[in-house]
């Protein structure tokens, strides 16, 4: 018995050493611009499967005039089957830039794709999620950051993930692996644009079960096109549920607007105005200061 368990330790070690010596990298991630932290210890990712990119991270974006001591992670969307973040991306690159200028630190989180198999589908991009806040808060005063100011904003897929984040903070996806997992992974606001996979069908009456309403959920910012495929029910149905447990919600739905409801917007609208719509709801909440 104990020859068969000393073999079959073995094997897990080689097979956890070569994991770790052939590392699969998402050809998105691009080169670091900022200060760039894998969240997983070699060998140590969790639930990993053979056909996901294995080096998900957290890169570190320090305004040079920084106004708060807020930080926001930002995540893309992209079907959990890929991270669509580009330096041009209106909700990505160019929004990370954007709220630069305003004097707001900012960690992009690049997690795993594509989708988990032998669980949930979403499993892996919320391991990486709840991994990440915990690096953003342990890393939090090295940064000039508050522990007790982060916030998380998605698009589609990450609007999904970034909800989970809110409403279902004390489900524990994964083992602890180090000290940093004794942080806890609250969040302290989310900005969900358009969000995907929240109802099993637009007439469902509830988010799905993977949304819990668990623990102290933070204020929430929800922004939907009434066109959107995704149907803007999610967003409706999120907001009912939060406004009868009292949790500070503003939702705008925005009309004729389609998924990703910012590209080719018109001047002067109000989908070619999302940004500012969140910093306000940002300075209302009193996360950020006004500039």
């Amino acid at each position: 018995m104990n020859r068969v368990m000393m073999v079959l330790g073995a094997c897990v070690l080689s097979a956890t050493t070569v994991a770790a010596e052939a590392p699969k990298v998402d050809p998105r991630a691009g080169e670091p611009v900022g200060e760039r932290i894998y969240l997983w210890p070699k060998g140590k990712v969790p639930d990993m499967e053979e056909h996901q990119y294995n080096e998900p991270f957290i890169e570190w974006f320090i305004p040079s005039n920084k106004t708060t001591d807020a930080v926001m992670i930002l995540s893309c969307g992209g079907g959990y089957n890929r991270c669509a973040w580009t330096p041009e991306g209106n909700g990505s690159g160019l929004f990370k830039d954007w709220l630069l200028e305003k004097g707001l630190t900012v960690v992009r989180l690049h997690y795993r794709t594509g989708r988990s198999k032998k669980k949930a589908y979403f499993t892996a991009a919320w391991q990486d999620a709840q991994r990440a806040v915990r690096l953003v808060r342990g890393g939090a005063a090295k940064h000039g950051v508050s522990p007790d100011k982060i916030g998380f904003y998605g698009f589609s897929a990450a609007a999904h993930q970034a909800l989970l984040m809110a409403v279902s903070s004390e489900t524990k996806k994964y083992e602890g692996i180090d000290e940093i997992d004794n942080l806890p992974c609250n969040i302290n606001w989310v900005v969900a644009c358009f969000p995907a996979y929240v109802l099993r069908n637009p007439k469902y009456p509830k988010p799905n079960d993977e949304f819990k309403f668990e623990g102290t959920i933070p204020p929430v910012f929800l922004m939907h096109g009434d066109a959107d495929h995704h149907t803007p029910m999610a967003s409706i149905r999120m907001y009912e549920k939060l406004h009868a447990m009292k949790v500070p919600v503003e939702m705008h739905i925005l009309a004729t607007r389609g998924h990703d409801l910012w590209s080719k917007a018109e001047p002067g609208t109000p989908a070619a105005e999302w940004k500012e719509m969140i910093w306000r709801w940002l300075v209302q909440m009193k996360f950020c200061t006004a500039k």
